[in-house]
C-alpha cells in the first residue's frame, strides 16, 4: 500500500480535479447571482396585495421625505455660502 492511499488519497481529489471544480463553481455562481438577487427582492414583499400597497405607499413617503430633506440641506448650504 502506498503512502498516498494510506492517507486517503483518491484521484477524485487531485489538484487538477479540484481546480476544475472550483472553476465550475465560479461559473455557476455567475449564472445564479442575478436569479438570487431577483429572489431576494421578492422576499421582502408582504404576503398579500393590500399590505404590499401599504408598503409601496410607505416607501413613496420615505422617498419624498428624503428628497425634501436633501433640498433643505442644499438650500441651507447655498444660503450659508452666499
Amino acid at each position: 500500500m502506498t503512502t498516498l492511499s494510506r492517507v486517503g488519497y483518491a484521484p477524485e481529489i487531485s489538484h487538477g480535479v479540484l481546480v476544475e471544480l472550483a472553476e465550475h463553481r465560479k461559473e455557476l455562481e455567475k449564472k445564479t447571482k442575478p436569479v438570487l438577487d431577483t429572489l431576494r427582492s421578492y422576499q421582502d414583499l408582504p404576503p398579500d396585495k393590500p399590505l404590499a400597497a401599504l408598503a409601496i405607499e410607505d416607501k413613496k413617503r420615505q422617498y419624498a421625505a428624503a428628497e425634501k430633506y436633501l433640498e433643505d440641506v442644499l438650500h441651507s448650504a447655498l444660503a450659508t455660502s452666499e
